[in-house]
């Protein structure tokens, strides 16, 4: 072809948006990404060091899931593809469980089970935007879920601290996402997946294209863009329900659908009568009895034990529904035998839809919250309808247990977000120095809508005026008054501007020594805030956020590779971080390598990890909530004046409620605010491995590993701070002892013959901030094998086993002032996790299979869980090994063609045996609904 005009391949380049970064070009995954020399080894920047080099197998371990291996495994989103590493938690933050979540609509990635807030995820080398709704209001993490995984050519999982190299939060290890390089024509792809046991089951649907021009060692350019497109389909509670084994609806009679008493609500459309006749009332046989019938207008077959019910579960998802339209394009331009130009953009629009229980009516219902603006307490309760009620029959007020089943899709939680991504950059080398540098910004704009909670005013108004109408269809207009949407936004900003070079300095035993330096300015800024209807109160039982934050971050580092000889590889890096108002930090990280022979190498590294304090932690703002705790200074007062109450008559024994209320399980606000003096999150990390390479094909490695995190970010909780109260004043605010306290105390003295008082005002509330406080330890070894055999004409077998051997996972006891005993071994957190994988491949057909192994653990959580003990256990018949978690094993084949011009089809089979969920003794543990699966896929190239 003839080349285009400088210009005009500029222009081209640019008008398709489009980068690379520049390590993509040693490795390729398909014959449309060609390489850019193919007549000797290319180096690359390895993740976890800024060297190029041709050994991946560096002094860090570092696991690659190349994107053969991503198509074999039958993944089909960014999240399943880092489910095929046993480094990574599958417990942490997902979008499954986002209806209950701060962070609504996302999902994090954990390694080494450090949490979301200390695994930095990159896109080729560089960050990716947080999400704009921080994890409990405090962890800051990238949404996985706005990667699309078609663009994906590789993953590289660095299980080592990476702090030094990349900064802040780099601890529990960094997963590097390497995009397609070098594309060329169009690809189109689909999928289709499901249950083979159940029709709604993991049902999801996938549509991909991607078009490249432009070969970049031929022509000087290359540019793509590829789109995601996905869909998750929701299913109901109640279609889970009806399909959950015997043993789960036995231990769980709330959810058996047998069990009407259990299964069906009171809380029903067009609802029940409640409430009692008056003391005074004409007819003495009638005055004071209760009232608990159904209204007028209930279908005969929800009739059952003379009040009509309601399936509430048929409205709420146990699958929330997901779309996500996902955008990555980049591309290269040589503008001379020195210089490349290169860009990128990343789009990502992302929703989870979470239909929620239908809004009810429960008259005389009092709710309290803390309005976290004016500092006040409010309650709430829910309207009887008044006498001369058009939906009233009764000459007095009357109480009303309804449900809202006007419209039931509106009932529901909207949580997700949009994001972009724009870099771009130069690469060249001069005067000995080769250098890359680049400028880019992004943005995540995160929201979260629900209509559930009532407007007090509204809502209050529409019942007890009669405007609405029960047991009919009402207008949405009115519906919208009374249930308004409400939620939050949140915004996460970034921009900034990069350097680094790297020059060989002298020649040594091995090879060149290398230095690189490099720096980096950042601007980061968040602001997360509810609506102004929850922030003026408006929303019953909602406390408001209000969180924001910004700052720069200027970094600068130096990393020197060495080898001494051919034999022997040393490392070491230094950087300086300075975020916002911290000090600066200093992060050392030193490794070694050691070739014991051409087939055993020895590896080795030390450094420390570092997390900035996140912008929820040190911003403007705060958050606050309403809980209960047993107040330790006035619950003992309060139940000696509850018993003695007990002796009285009827008012007493009322007031008896009040005062046990007033100390014990006593209900009060906390607010947490930030901290501008909290000093980063530190660890000392240590790794120690070994390599071996017995035969060409053969390949393992061992690695133990080590972490321990110190000045751990949190806060207190409400029973340390209570226990320990008169020692740090001002955090918990009490209100003097009142005129009632002095009543309710010697009205109980009088009963019980001896002086009762309350010593102590009622608590009005706690003042709670973020503190540098806790420490985690966690240890373990990892390891892999993989060999490959070569039959000839029967075809290639590939066979590769990774695993993860947990030796000890313990936290800070704050109360005992002391690490835990450890958790290794409870509930989510098991000894052993390993892959099996094999792959046959002969001519267009390719077979695989991948196993999934995660040893047994006990019930509880955790050494702090006090109630799925043993004695938990024999209450629910299950002794001995009834009380764990047994051990599971999952096996998902998959078969592929390719013998179709252009074209390749595959089917996978996940959890082929039909293995169930392994049986858990507890009541409220996720819905056992594990059964097999399929997805069929196919992609065709023009």
């Amino acid at each position: 072809m003839n080349k285009l005009p400088q210009l005009k391949k500029m222009s081209l380049a640019i008008a398709l948006c489009i980068g690379t970064a520049p390590v993509a070009f040693a490795q390729t995954t398909d014959n449309t990404e060609k390489d850019v020399k193919k007549d000797a080894p290319q180096r690359v920047v390895v993740t976890g060091s800024n060297i190029k080099r041709i050994d991946v197998e560096t002094a860090a371990p570092l696991q690659v899931i190349s994107r053969k291996e991503i198509q074999q495994s039958g993944a089909i989103t960014a999240k399943d593809i880092l489910e095929l590493t046993t480094s990574n938690d599958r417990t942490a933050l997902s979008d499954l469980g986002g209806s209950n979540s701060w962070a609504s609509g996302s999902s994090g990635a954990s390694l080494r089970n450090l949490g979301v807030n200390s695994t930095l995820v990159l896109i080729n080398g560089r960050r990716l935007p947080s999400y704009g709704f921080a994890d409990g209001t405090q962890d800051m993490f990238v949404n996985i879920d706005s990667i699309p995984a078609s663009s994906v050519d590789r993953v590289e999982i660095l299980r080592d601290g990476a702090s030094a190299i990349y900064g802040s939060a780099a601890i529990g290890g960094v997963i590097n996402i390497i995009t397609r390089k070098n594309v060329t024509g169009v690809e189109v792809s689909g999928n289709f997946s499901g249950s083979t046991e159940e029709a709604k089951f993991n049902r999801s649907q996938t549509a991909s294209v991607t078009a490249g021009t432009g070969d970049f060692a031929k022509d000087g350019y290359n540019a793509y863009v590829t789109m995601d497109v996905f869909r998750r389909n929701s299913y109901s509670l109640d279609y889970a329900n009806r399909r959950l084994p015997d043993w789960y609806k036995t231990l769980n009679k709330f959810n058996d659908p047998s069990v009407p008493g259990n299964y069906l609500s009171s809380f029903s459309w067009p609802g029940n009568y409640y409430g009692y006749y008056p003391k005074n009332y004409a007819d003495p046989k009638l005055a004071g009895k209760l009232i608990n019938s159904p209204a007028p207008g209930c279908a005969s077959e929800n009739l059952l034990g003379g009040l009509c019910r309601f399936n509430g579960n048929e409205n709420v998802d146990q699958m929330p529904g997901a779309d996500r339209v996902l955008i990555h394009s980049q591309g290269t331009l040589r503008i001379n035998e020195n210089l490349t130009g290169w860009a990128e953009i990343q789009l990502a629009n992302v929703k989870s839809t979470y239909h929620t229980a239908i809004a009810r009516l429960n008259s005389g219902a009092a709710t309290s919250w803390y309005d976290s603006i004016k500092g006040e307490m409010q309650y709430y309760t829910d309207p009887s309808l008044p006498a001369g009620h058009a939906f009233n029959p009764y000459s007095f007020p009357i109480g009303m247990q309804y449900r809202f089943a006007d419209n039931p899709d509106m009932f529901k939680n909207v949580g997700g977000s949009q994001q972009y991504r724009v870099v771009t950059g130069l690469q060249g080398s001069n005067f000995g120095w080769e250098w890359d540098a680049s400028v880019g910004t992004m943005l995540n704009r995160a929201h979260q809508r629900q209509q559930l909670y009532k407007d007090r005013y509204a809502f209050a108004d529409a019942i007890t005026s009669g405007e609405y109408k029960f047991g009919q269809k009402n207008s949405q207009a009115l519906l919208d008054r009374m249930f308004p949407v409400m939620g939050s936004d949140g915004k996460y900003t970034e921009s900034w501007i990069d350097l680094k070079g790297n020059r060989e300095l002298m020649e040594l035993g091995g090879g060149p020594l290398t230095l690189v330096l490099g720096g980096d300015i950042r601007r980061e800024s968040l602001l997360h805030k509810s609506m102004d209807n929850i922030l003026a109160a408006r929303i019953v039982g909602f406390s408001g956020i209000s969180i924001s934050g910004s700052r720069n971050v200027y970094a600068a580092f130096a990393e020197l590779d060495a080898p001494v000889t051919k034999r022997l590889n040393l490392n070491f890096a230094l950087r300086a971080d300075k975020s916002g108002p911290t000090a600066t930090e200093f992060i050392p990280k030193s490794s070694a390598s050691f070739n014991v022979s051409d087939s055993v190498k020895l590896r080795a590294s030390a450094s420390r990890g570092y997390r900035a304090p996140s912008l929820p932690e040190t911003g403007n703002g705060g958050v606050s909530w309403f809980t209960s705790a047993d107040d330790a200074k006035r619950c003992a007062d309060a139940d000696a004046i509850y018993e003695a109450l007990q002796k009285g008559n009827a008012t007493d024994k009322q007031n008896a409620e009040t005062a046990y209320y007033s100390g014990c399980n006593v209900g009060f606000p906390v607010s947490i605010t930030p901290n501008k003096n909290l000093q980063p999150e530190r660890s000392a990390i240590y790794g120690l491995g070994f390599v071996l390479q017995p035969t060409k094909t053969m390949s393992l490695t061992f690695d133990w590993w080590s972490v321990h995190r110190r000045n751990e970010i949190s806060t207190f909780g409400n029973d340390y701070i209570l226990n320990r109260e008169d020692s740090v004043p001002g955090q918990v605010i009490r209100d003097v002892i009142t005129d009632k306290d002095k009543e309710l105390a010697a009205r109980a003295s009088e009963l019980a013959g001896k002086p009762l008082s309350f010593k102590t005002g009622k608590i009005l509330g706690i003042r709670n901030m973020y503190v540098n406080m806790g420490q985690t330890k966690v240890s373990g070894l990892d390891f892999s094998a993989k060999d490959s055999w070569n039959f000839g004409e029967y075809g290639k077998l590939n066979a590769g086993i990774e695993g993860t051997y947990m030796l000890n996972l313990q936290w800070f006891d704050i109360d005992k002032g002391q690490m835990d005993e450890g958790n290794v071994g409870y509930r989510n957190l098991p000894r052993l996790t390993t892959n099996f994988m094999l792959n046959w491949t002969k001519g267009p057909w390719s077979v695989s299979s991948r196993t999934r192994f995660v040893s047994a653990t006990r019930m509880a959580f955790s050494t702090y869980d006090t109630t799925n003990y043993q004695q938990y256990c024999d209450k629910l018949g299950a002794t001995g090994e009834g009380c764990k978690k047994s051990y599971d094993i999952v096996t998902g084949v998959g078969m592929s063609y390719s013998g179709f011009k252009n074209a390749e089809l595959g089917l996978d089979i996940g959890n082929v045996f039909n293995r169930p969920d392994p049986v858990l003794y507890t009541l409220g543990s996720g819905l056992p609904l594990r059964g097999r699966t399929f997805n069929v896929w196919g992609r065709y190239k023009f």
